[in-house]
């Protein structure tokens, strides 16, 4: 007898600072109550980020009563990491459903305790925003996919801009930079951008190898300037970013295949920050039609 397959596709951007420059320019290093946004060095998971991605594969549970009712989105959690590595002030600044969103919460205060972020040469708090998202595909037993092992690479910091078309495959990713390249650990969500000024929005298959790919979002887009894409949804499955949303996007090109989307969340007054690796050697039309 078939089953639920509950595939947890856990997403963490993490908003790093690329400069001290870029830092004065785009964003205060502190908030109103001293906690850091962009800190000499990040806060991290004991182990880094593929322990991360472990710990929460292992630790999140998906509450019984939100797979019966056919619950699922994203739920993006907030909290600071303490100068001594522990974590404070946990909060669902962008929520699902009341079980998920305390699931979400529960696993985040259970965390042990972080290497502490870094500035000017002492330890210091700083805000972290994690993104865990829910999804339930059928499948034939009841086990989350290995998160274990997430694709990693590095790309060259620096690099001349010489192709700046949207058009392509992207694939979401972590991104940690330092002063010679970018360290990137690609995620399952890809964004298929075609010619056509259409776009979608697609959580591939779990790591299991059994659990399907699903379009969770799509329509049209426009591209103003070189730094402002424009996402309008036709369809959508999730619960903020409607069907009829517009949303207004930051652009910014790191690397020929590397870009930084942000954009505001509805309702909220936090702009939220996500990267974006381009998928080489891929027909994008025959994957968009």
């Amino acid at each position: 007898m078939n089953t639920k397959l509950l595939s947890l596709l856990i997403a963490l951007f993490l908003c790093l600072p690329l400069s001290a420059q870029h830092q004065k320019e785009s964003a205060p290093r502190v908030d109103s109550n001293g906690v850091f946004l962009t800190p000499d060095k990040m806060p991290e998971f004991p182990g880094g980020m593929q322990a991360m991605m472990k710990y929460l594969s292992t630790n999140v549970k998906y509450p019984a009563d939100a797979q019966k009712r056919g619950v699922s989105g994203r739920v993006i959690v907030q909290f600071v990491v303490m100068e001594d590595g522990t974590l404070g002030q946990e909060k669902v600044v962008r929520g699902v459903d009341s079980l998920l969103d305390e699931e979400a919460i529960r696993v985040v205060k259970a965390m042990p305790k972080w290497s502490p972020g870094i500035a000017d040469g002492k330890t210091v708090k700083v805000r972290f925003t994690l993104p865990i998202t829910f999804n339930l595909s059928k499948g034939k037993d009841n086990h989350a996919p290995n998160m274990n092992s997430i694709p990693e690479l590095t790309i060259p910091v620096g690099e001349e801009i010489t192709n700046k078309t949207l058009v392509g495959v992207w694939q979401s990713c972590l991104l940690q930079p330092n002063a010679q390249e970018y360290k990137i650990a690609l995620l399952p969500i890809l964004k298929v951008v075609s010619a056509d000024n259409t776009f979608m929005n697609i959580m591939t298959r779990g790591r299991d190898a059994r659990s399907n790919a699903v379009i969770f979002s799509r329509g049209e887009y426009s591209l103003p300037s070189d730094s402002l894409y424009i996402e309008t949804l036709g369809k959508s499955s999730d619960p903020i970013f409607t069907e009829g949303t517009e949303n207004k996007i930051s652009v910014e090109r790191l690397h020929d295949n590397l870009i930084k989307l942000s954009f505001s969340i509805p309702e909220k007054e936090k702009r939220w920050v996500e990267y974006w690796f381009r998928v080489p050697s891929l027909d994008v039309k025959m994957m968009a039609d």
